[in-house]
């Protein structure tokens, strides 16, 4: 601003001299204006009277007399004591003594004193050298007029050009402003964004004005504050998970000798309550791995090592852990894989993959179908992006399920029979690995009913996995 304030006081001091000159010239024109009018007045007035004076004798006349000359040189003082008369200074010393001399002699006339040539003429003088005056008047007020325009045209075209360099000198400074201020903006945006994903490993510096750096200190205060409770929930989680481990695999040795008849033969419902035991010891121990996992994807999210990955490959892996279930289910197993090499985290990978296929080897009846879909869409505008499938034909998600469907520890009206069973952590560990790898995973709307192998009508789960078939 301080340019434009300089700016703005210069055009206000240069406007108050043009209206100071403006009314000084208009005064001096009014005063000699009128000053030179009173002469041509004045004189006629002392010439009537003086005329009328040597016929009638009368001294009323030649007080009239004197009174129009006291006036007439009133106006001719205050004409010479004009600064814009100073060309006719001469001019009027010598009407002034002119006129003084004609005064003398009419006033030291006599009565038997006649109104001669002599005063008649220089009457005539005088009143030419009045004209003369006033004619010259006019031509010096009309030069101090156009030398005042031509001021004010100079001072119009010197502000124009004074504006014209400040305002680009005012926008490099606010260009410049601007640039001090949104840098570190920017940089502050960058820095809370990287405390929301999770990376507390870089330190926060923030430069520019000292409000903006003492801000940046305190997003720095913050993000250790975070790294240290990040290492303390890491630390517990890695302390709850040991202690819970040592007695659980206790449970399940105890029980699997049980169930051996280590201990003795058991009865049928001994049988019964070990079975239980052992069901809920396995599915305690996948808990505890889904937490492990869910852990790691909360905090580790960021922390992306991507590498070559033929997704053909994994599906095939994956599908292979699972043989010995699709094959006593009897479920029929159909891939459409295109031979996709991915740039990508495989562990995230494999954790989605995992996920979906084992959800639908579960969920998938006896002679049901699973059917895996893999190919890549390319754009001219945006990156190649890979397309997952994973279709079973399954009871299906039901509406009231999929609103929480991928929210931690969720758990459906069918906790048994349908995906939002055990944990309540699988799905939603698959979507956090999605999103890590800057993709989404949905599942898809349900149009008309599949059916089965069996040849009964199911509405099935169908869920899309969309990643980008490079990380970088």
């Amino acid at each position: 601003m301080l340019p434009l304030i300089a700016a703005f006081i210069n055009a206000n001091i240069q406007f108050n001299k043009l209206t100071k000159q403006s009314l000084f010239n208009m005064s001096q024109a009014v005063e000699s204006t009128r000053s030179s009018q009173i002469l041509l007045e004045e004189l006629a007035i002392m010439e009537r009277s003086a005329r009328q004076y040597f016929v009638l004798h009368d001294q009323l006349l030649l007080t009239n007399f004197s009174k129009a000359h006291e006036r007439l040189s009133n106006a001719l003082n205050t004409l010479s004591q004009q600064p814009i008369a100073k060309p006719q200074q001469a001019q009027l010393i010598t009407f002034s003594n002119q006129e003084s001399i004609l005064y003398a002699t009419v006033s030291n006339a006599t009565t038997l004193t006649e109104f001669d040539e002599n005063m008649a003429q220089t009457f005539g003088t005088l009143t030419n050298q009045a004209n003369e005056i006033v004619t010259i008047n006019n031509q010096l007020i009309d030069k101090e007029a156009a030398l005042f325009k031509a001021k004010v045209s100079q001072v119009k075209k010197s502000l124009f050009w004074q504006m014209l360099t400040i305002f680009p000198f005012v926008l490099i400074i606010a260009g410049l402003i601007t640039w001090m201020i949104v840098r570190p903006i920017r940089r502050m945006d960058a820095a809370i964004s990287q405390l929301g994903k999770g990376d507390y490993e870089h330190v926060i510096e923030i430069n520019g004005p000292g409000d903006l750096r003492q801000l940046g200190l305190r997003l720095d205060w913050l993000r250790i504050a975070l790294k240290d409770l990040q290492q303390q929930k890491q630390r517990f989680l890695q302390q709850a998970s040991h202690e819970l481990k040592t007695p659980l695999t206790a449970i399940r040795e105890a029980g699997e000798l049980l169930n051996d008849g280590v201990a003795g033969a058991l009865t049928p419902q001994q049988n019964k309550i070990v079975s239980i035991l052992r069901d809920n010891s396995l599915r305690l121990q996948k808990m505890i791995e889904n937490l492990l996992k869910y852990t790691e994807i909360q905090f580790n999210a960021t922390h992306v090592k991507p590498s070559q990955q033929a997704l053909p490959e994994m599906i095939g892996k994956i599908l292979q852990a699972y043989a010995l279930t699709i094959a006593h289910k009897k479920i029929k197993v159909k891939t459409q894989i295109e031979p996709i090499i991915m740039l990508v985290e495989s562990e995230k990978l494999h954790t989605i993959l995992d996920n979906l296929i084992s959800n639908a080897v579960k969920y998938t009846p006896e002679n049901g179908e699973i059917i895996v879909q893999a190919s890549v869409t390319k754009s001219i505008i945006a990156k190649p992006m890979v397309t997952i499938e994973v279709k079973d034909t399954g009871p299906g998600i039901s509406d009231a399920i999929q609103n929480g469907l991928f929210t931690p520890f969720y758990h459906g009206e069918q906790a048994q029979s349908s995906l939002v069973g055990s944990s309540g952590l699988g799905l939603f560990i698959a979507k956090e690995a999605a999103e890590a790898l800057h993709g989404e995973l949905s599942l898809a709307e349900n149009k008309k009913n599949i059916t089965n192998a069996a040849g009964a009508k199911t509405m099935g789960a169908h869920f899309i996995l969309r990643l980008p078939l490079s990380a970088n």
